[in-house]
């Protein structure tokens, strides 16, 4: 190859390496502004939650962004949720399903796939949680760092990123990309 053509081959790599890059920004913020919507449709959900210290919301989204289910801590269909004895703890957590299974049964009922879907969680999951992500067959969990001290939680925090690795669950962190948050 000579000198000329060599140069022009550097260049076109050096551009195509360039629009590499630039699609690849693109990509991101694309993502980065579908995790916002998405995190911030999850977080009002939770809002619905009757739980007095913890209300947490869950979405599920499938491949092209489009909403699969949703789900908030709360007592299953039905169940008395005014009783105040059923509302404070510990009694609550006997009571209580979690946002990401009530999410995951929400679908199952009327017959959704969540095979290949993402979660969107503003909390972090417990063990009893992480298992029915994994066998749900949700591939990826957009949620925020576990407090490892939490006196209730801690323990399960702990153990679940190693469950949904070896379960095949990428894990993202969330971070607030923005002052709405």
């Amino acid at each position: 190859m000579t000198g000329t053509a060599a140069s022009h081959c550097g260049e076109m790599h050096l551009e195509m390496t360039k629009r590499r890059q630039e699609i690849e920004r693109e990509v991101g913020r694309a993502v980065a502004k579908w995790d916002a919507r998405w995190m911030a449709i999850a977080k009002e959900i939770g809002s619905w939650s009757k739980d007095r210290s913890r209300g947490v919301g869950c979405v599920i989204v499938g491949p092209y962004n489009e909403l699969r289910s949703t789900g908030f801590n709360g007592f299953p269909r039905g169940v008395n949720d005014e009783l105040k004895s059923r509302l404070e703890r510990p009694a609550k957590y006997r009571w209580t399903e979690h946002a990401e299974r009530n999410a995951i049964y929400n679908a199952a009922r009327v017959g959704i796939p969540l095979e290949g879907c993402r979660m969107y969680l503003p909390w972090f999951p417990c063990m009893d949680c992480a298992r029915a992500i994994i066998q749900s067959g949700i591939c990826e969990l957009i949620c925020v760092k576990p407090d490892l001290a939490d006196a209730h939680w801690g323990a399960d925090f702990a153990e679940v990123p190693q469950m949904l690795h070896e379960g095949g669950v990428r894990v993202r962190w969330w971070k607030a990309h923005s002052r709405k948050e």
